[in-house]
């Protein structure tokens, strides 16, 4: 399977990213070793890869202004080929995100500016045949997410896990740091959710469904900068969708990896590369 027409529904924000060794302690004043400024937020993140798969792709979430950080960012939009007629823009400053990077490529990050921002809605679906939302949106659209499955053919797909998820689910991906092996099967066992990918930094990926579970070790990368990682295993799910679903699985988990551990794009080409070095274990 390989989806036609993909939506990308989250978070647009510029990322302001400053590398350093170690978290601060309490009143301490320290300085990055380097920094960078980029276009983030989840939707962004997975809209840009799925472009760079060249597959058609649209963004919706929250509104950006027409101050420097919403230029940047629809400039970003447009050279990358990702469509963002539905995206409101309007005087509301554009959110930012603030990534500190340690020295092991842990992150730790603060967001600002979202609480007055206007969501785009999540009408008009017939065009698409895959959705994909992340964690934070949620509580801006869930009324709209309980039905939705019923009303459109979408194959929807989630990253991350934040609030109490009551609506249906192809697909869950989410870190365990933010939702445990009991907690998953919880979802899987009443039906809510189909297939849930566990992943982690340092450890092996789980996958948990009504079928078993299987376990996903990924090639042994030192992490640079897990940021977008996540987000790049959920792109190619949502991109490529999972009849196919253990070179699927292995090849989205390439994607993550990539993204961690190197500084090169997650090509397709790159990611068949990297997949051949991706275990599967049944469990």
């Amino acid at each position: 399977m390989s989806f036609k027409n993909i939506l990308c529904f989250g978070t647009l924000n510029p990322d302001l990213i400053y590398f350093i060794d170690k978290l601060p302690n309490r009143g301490d004043d320290i300085r990055s070793f380097s920094s960078k400024i980029r276009s983030g937020g989840t939707a962004i993140n997975c809209s840009e890869l799925i472009a760079l798969w060249n597959k058609p792709v649209h963004v919706r979430g929250n509104s950006i202004s027409n101050d420097p950080m919403g230029k940047y960012l629809i400039n970003h939009l447009k050279e990358n080929n990702i469509q963002y007629d539905d995206v409101i823009i309007n005087d509301t400053p554009t959110p930012t995100c603030s990534i500190f990077v340690d020295s092991s490529g842990e992150r730790t990050i603060v967001s600002s500016g979202y609480e007055q921002l206007e969501w785009s809605s999540l009408e008009n679906l017939n065009n698409f045949d895959s959705l994909i939302l992340d964690r934070y949106s949620i509580q801006f659209i869930k009324d709209d997410l309980k039905s939705l499955k019923n009303k459109n053919n979408l194959f929807l797909c989630q990253a991350g896990y934040q609030y109490e998820i009551n609506y249906k689910l192809d697909f869950l991906i989410v870190s365990k740091d933010e939702i445990n092996v009991k907690q998953a099967n919880d979802l899987i066992d009443s039906k809510t959710v189909k297939y849930i990918l566990l992943t982690s930094s340092s450890l092996p990926a789980r996958l948990i469904s009504s079928e078993g579970n299987i376990e996903i070790v990924p090639p042994d990368f030192k992490t640079i900068n897990s940021t977008g990682a996540g987000d790049a295993t959920a792109a190619y799910i949502a991109a490529f969708g999972i009849n196919d679903l253990i070179p699927t699985i292995k090849n989205a988990c390439a994607a993550g990896a990539i993204v961690a551990g190197t500084n090169e794009k997650p090509t397709l080409e790159k990611i068949q590369e990297i997949s051949s070095l991706v275990d599967v274990n049944l469990r």
